[in-house]
């Protein structure tokens, strides 16, 4: 009797989990009125030199002006230069891009000199990428890199943020 007890005990612990990485995140700004939704960062690009890394998650910003559908990224580099972003691509559109700060991150074993920013979709855009993802290409004085913001992402984020309080 304990171990059937115990069995299913654990059987709904582990319906419950979430693979890592996979949640999505919702946070309340009181002081703009806003609410994120957003996942964690997902490695989409490291370089073959192990010097160059990108993540990125999909966003949602709710608030009184209405609806903002972009994308989160942080490009870094593990050498002395860090990256300097001239533009996003994906396929042949030119994406529109705002770089929002360069600072040191992930300091484990020294720091790493990072670009983050945002890329704001439209909302056909966004839901055209919870389908097929969206692929990205980054243009930077220091070079590029290439790689894909997984579809099950934004269709997670837009599930969340569509759904009743």
């Amino acid at each position: 009797m304990r171990w059937t007890v115990l069995l299913l005990c654990l059987c709904s612990v582990l319906t419950a989990c979430v693979p890592i990485g996979q949640e999505v995140l919702q946070t309340y700004d009181d002081w703009l009125g806003t609410t994120s939704f957003t996942t964690n960062e997902r490695e989409i690009f490291r370089g073959a030199d192990g010097d160059g890394l990108m993540t990125a998650r999909p966003v949602i910003v709710m608030g009184p002006q209405g609806r903002a559908y972009g994308v989160l990224t942080n490009v870094r580099r593990r050498d002395a230069n860090g990256p300097l972003i001239e533009r996003i691509t994906s396929g042949n559109a030119t994406l529109t891009y705002a770089a929002h700060d360069r600072r040191f991150t992930h300091c484990i074993d020294g720091c790493q000199p990072a670009e983050v920013g945002a890329i704001t979709l439209s909302e056909a855009a966004f839901r055209l990428a919870a389908v097929t993802g969206l692929p990205l290409r980054v243009w930077g004085v220091r070079g590029r890199c290439d790689g894909t913001v997984p579809a099950e992402a934004f269709a997670r984020v837009l599930e969340k943020a569509e759904s009743p309080p």
